[in-house]
């Protein structure tokens, strides 16, 4: 399961948008920010992972039209 998936595309836009600048990390678990991004008894995720999650995401093709899919060197042959 990916971040997003786990904790959902606007949970995540709401901790990168609310992070204090100092913020290194988030605990899911206390809803807190961390200054570090490692924990030895919370999980704490990198804010920087969550970024780049939030960008992967918003970069996939969620287009459903086959027509943005095919080659254009594909030739089209009338029967």
């Amino acid at each position: 399961m990916n971040l997003i998936e786990k904790l959902g595309l606007e949970k995540c836009k709401a901790i990168i948008g609310g992070a204090p600048e100092w913020a290194r990390g988030f605990c899911s678990e206390l809803s807190v920010y961390t200054a570090s991004n490692k924990g030895d008894k919370l999980h704490i995720t990198c804010l920087a992972t969550i970024r780049t999650a939030i960008a992967d995401h918003e970069r996939t093709d969620h287009c459903s039209d086959i027509a943005n899919h095919i080659s254009p060197l594909t030739k089209v042959s009338e029967r």
